[in-house]
């Protein structure tokens, strides 16, 4: 299932079921619409069953016709009694097929997204809104739809014996209800807005309970001893949504209730009115209590039930809106597409005169950058944080296209490649790499999962150091990490650095770039891994990333930039010799690297 780029309306709560599961999605009307006339149908046999029961009493009928209204209430009654497991056993089926199909579209349409639409907040909220509740989302919609629909069966079935009997009731309760049908339309819409405005503050609820409770936080935690002040926010954040939340859902439900007791009020006398055709004969003793039962429950359909559906309809039509907006999103062409199997050959990559800024910010982040690096060197993009060093590597690895000037690879165009065969030429390890819950192996093996030699992998960890862990694990490489599996093994962050390092390795890329992977080490250890890192892709293109100097000095090419300006660029004597800001630079971090000081 492909989500389609279109306007969502209100016939897609039931069409989008019927994409998703349409056998289920037909069971599921059958039963609620086959259930939508027994109310009517209970009305007529019970009236039917207590008039041949008084019959029989007053010797007027025979005590066999008593069986066919007995074994047709029997029947209705067993019906009643099965519905819900069935239904429950539908949605189900319905739930599976629409984490199967649905849930897939979602993710899917996430992936594809531009990804500046993941770094605005807005948007972010937005995708959030949509894909948080995409498991149970089809259901609840087809479910509240179909409810709803049948429900106006329901209601216009009893209204239907009504009329026949005595017409005028019939009629008032309608005009009477219409109150509560609208106040139900209106509120769905208010709490609607009212859960987009909260969900801000529920997920800093759940980002802030993760903080005071969760695994990861227990050694700061326990350390720092914030968790009194975590909690405090915690509780500012809940109490906002609760309040705003309670507030609006207390505004829908008085007007709802008050619309909903007026048609109860009008049913009860309704009922009392019914007493007066009973005493002339015009309906008999069965038909009078049957529909006493059916106003009763009509009462409570047209005052509760029904108003509840149209507020969850309102609500859903919301979604629609929010869905057909996320939908509409611009997505990066060939974005699920895998890259290419075989390498392909670096010769050049160069930028010319390239600026850019972030979308929804008036401030350059690069200003008229002009560079070329080559095939086989090693490079160094430094400069202290926020001086648009990872930006680079942002625009060259096609994350962001709306930059002035050219980024040219091979002479062609960045623009112009596909994105399948843009990705094969980069094997980037970040400054925030993940750390996979999966097993040793899995976790280097995603570097290239194109890659089936087993030697490869195996060299990895050994070029990397990581042969000794390894050996000293349980499972070896099988040993899963991360705290999902009970038996999970955390490393400590020097070794999953490795082991972001090691899936870099791995990528058969030409072009090798290290984004401050290291950044969490000491100047000493990051140099070193960056120097030993060097020599295992001897050969190779690679572009080191870093605001410390030390760690990059023996680059071919080191480029300086600050501010978003590149302000000089050469081998590490040369720029030791002609760049006052390099020099000043390197020389206020070089105590680090002779005394062993730890800083970042």
């Amino acid at each position: 299932m492909t989500l389609e780029k279109r306007t969502y309306h209100a016939f897609d709560l039931i069409r989008l079921a019927f994409k998703v599961a349409p056998l289920w999605a037909v069971v599921l009307v059958v039963q609620k619409f086959f259930g939508a006339f027994m109310p009517a149908l209970t009305v007529l046999v019970t009236a039917n069953f207590i008039d041949t029961a008084l019959a029989i009493v007053n010797q007027e009928q025979a005590g066999s016709a008593l069986y066919a209204p007995m074994f047709s209430l029997g029947g209705i009654l067993l019906y009643q009694w099965m519905m819900p497991n069935v239904g429950k056993y539908i949605d189900s089926r319905i739930l599976i097929a629409t984490r199967r199909t649905f849930r897939v579209a979602i993710i899917e349409k996430r992936a594809r997204l531009a990804y500046r639409h993941i770094e605005d907040q807005d948007t972010y909220d937005l995708i959030k809104q949509v894909t948080d509740p995409s498991d149970t989302k089809i259901i609840d919609m087809f479910q509240h739809t179909v409810d709803l629909i049948a429900i106006i069966i329901h209601v216009i079935s009893i209204m239907a014996i009504l009329m026949i009997h005595i017409w005028w009731a019939a009629v008032v309760i309608l005009i009477f209800s219409m109150p509560a049908f609208y106040f139900a339309i209106k509120g769905g819409k208010e709490q609607n807005d009212a859960s987009r405005e909260t969900n801000k503050h529920r997920r800093r609820v759940e980002y802030l309970t993760e903080m005071t409770s969760g695994r990861d936080a227990t050694d700061e935690r326990t350390l720092f001893g914030y968790s009194d002040k975590m909690i405090q926010l915690l509780w500012e954040n809940f109490e906002f949504a609760r309040r705003h939340m309670l507030k609006v859902v207390k505004h829908v439900t008085i007007r709802s209730q008050a619309g909903g007791a007026l048609v109860v009020l009008v049913s009860t006398v309704v009922m009392i009115i019914l007493l007066q055709p009973l005493a002339t004969g015009a309906i008999t003793i069965g038909l009078f209590m049957a529909l006493v039962t059916a106003c009763s429950s009509l009462s409570g359909l047209l005052s509760w039930r029904i108003s509840y559906l149209l507020r969850q309809f309102a609500e859903n039509r919301e979604y629609l809106k929010e869905l057909t907006t996320f939908c509409a999103l611009d997505e990066t062409a060939g974005a699920l597409t895998d890259r290419l199997p075989a390498t392909p050959i670096f010769e050049s990559l160069e930028f010319r005169n390239v600026s850019f800024q972030y979308p929804g910010t008036q401030t350059p982040i690069l200003h008229e950058i002009s560079f070329l690096m080559q095939a086989g060197k090693h490079y160094a993009l430094v400069g202290e944080n926020g001086t648009g060093k990872t930006t680079i590597i942002k625009l060259l690895t096609g994350q962001y296209d709306n930059y002035e000037g050219d980024i040219l690879l091979n002479g062609k165009n960045i623009k112009a490649y596909e994105t399948a065969e843009l990705k094969s030429f980069f094997g980037v390890a970040y400054q925030d790499f993940a750390r996979y819950a999966l097993s040793v192996k899995e976790n280097i093996r995603i570097g290239d999962l194109h890659q089936q030699n087993h030697q490869y992998l195996d060299q990895a960890i050994k070029d990397l150091e990581l042969d000794e862990m390894v050996k000293n694990l349980a499972k070896g490489i099988e040993t899963p990490l991360g705290k999902v599996k009970t038996d999970g093994l955390d490393l400590s962050g020097g070794q999953w650095q490795r082991l972001a390092l090691a899936r870099t390795l791995i990528n058969s890329a030409p072009i090798k770039i290290l984004d401050e992977p290291t950044s969490a080490l000491d100047p000493l250890s990051e140099s070193r891994l960056y120097e030993q890192f060097e020599m295992l892709i001897k050969g190779k293109t690679s572009i080191f990333i870093s605001h410390r100097l030390g760690s990059i000095r023996l680059a071919d090419e080191i480029l300086v930039l600050d501010s978003g300006r590149l302000i000089a660029q050469g081998t590490h004597p040369e720029l030791m010799a002609t760049s006052i800001h390099y020099a000043n630079m390197y020389e206020s971090q070089l105590k680090w690297y002779q005394t062993g000081e730890v800083r970042s």
